[in-house]
């Protein structure tokens, strides 16, 4: 194995453990669901501003009309992908929430089957057991507010799966820095718009509530996000996405040790289900690197 292939692994899974804590630094913010996704994205945004504005200031002040809508859109995919996401971990187990929120390679998979008709022996099979992977743990929480919040991190999850497909469209042009930086920006306009429209306080909060947002917004927004494409430069994307389900692991492990949450042997089985089904489902894909 090449030396920066290595370190492509190091890095991906540091980004996953990183990764990891975003669900656990949500359980501890007692503020509503809009306002932390709000904050995350808003403080993350800043943190990256004066690196895109030195590195790439030239990128930003140069992008077309075309593409700057482009962005605005994948901007607002990307704020509902975590509106829906916060609202999961805040009403359901952080098992659930990260399985299905990472499930997006089986609903590409089945989007790309009925829509396009695309998809090998080994994606079709794959997307039926990731499907099954997700009707178990769905099941596994009826009855309460945790399907609910099963059907949020679905619904989270389809988001991510269109972010993910405008962002393979975008990065093929536009570097990383000023991708981030008008993506993100817009991203967090349009969840404090929606705070606005919905009645949802932005401030005051606490010091402690301040200093989650900012752990949130530095951890898994933008350390975790950076080593996840410093990584995609050597590692094929389908093997990214099936390591990056491990995230539901890591979070887990500290679902239990911080708050006694243990996932219920459904929910395990669903796991299993939904990660066999990934791999089975981006096992043919090309190699592409971000």
């Amino acid at each position: 194995m090449k030396p920066e292939v290595r370190r492509a692994y190091g890095a991906l899974i540091l980004g996953v453990f990183f990764f990891s804590f975003s669900s656990i630094l949500i359980r501890f913010s007692d503020a509503p669901a809009p306002a932390i996704a709000a904050y995350r994205m808003l403080l993350a945004s800043l943190i990256i501003a004066p690196f895109a504005l030195v590195f790439s200031r030239k990128e930003i002040v140069g992008l077309k009309r075309n593409d700057l809508l482009f962005l605005a859109a994948t901007g607002i995919v990307l704020a509902f992908h975590f509106l829906f996401f916060v609202s999961a971990v805040k009403i359901t187990s952080v098992a659930s929430a990260t399985i299905l929120i990472n499930a997006h390679p089986i609903i590409v998979a089945v989007l790309a089957f009925v829509a396009l008709h695309e998809g090998s022996r080994y994606t079709t099979v794959g997307a039926i057991l990731g499907v099954l992977g997700i009707t178990v743990i769905s099941i596994s929480d009826m009855g309460g507010s945790n399907f609910y919040g099963d059907m949020l991190a679905i619904a989270g999850a389809g988001m991510e799966a269109v972010y993910i497909i405008m962002t393979r469209t975008m990065r093929k042009r536009i570097g990383i820095l000023a991708f981030i930086l008008v993506v993100n920006s817009i991203c967090a306009l349009t969840l404090i718009g929606l705070c606005v429209v919905g009645g949802v306080p932005l401030w005051p909060y606490s010091n402690n509530e301040l200093l989650v947002f900012f752990a949130m917004a530095l951890v898994p927004a933008v350390l975790g996000y950076t080593l996840y494409n410093y990584s995609m430069r050597w590692i094929i994307a389908p093997r990214v996405s099936v390591i990056q389900l491990f995230e539901a692991l890591g979070a887990s492990i500290l679902a239990a040790i911080l708050f006694a949450e243990y996932p219920s042997a459904l929910i395990f089985l669903g796991g299993a289900l939904v990660l066999i089904g990934i791999y089975l489902a981006v096992k043919n894909s090309n190699a592409q690197r971000g």
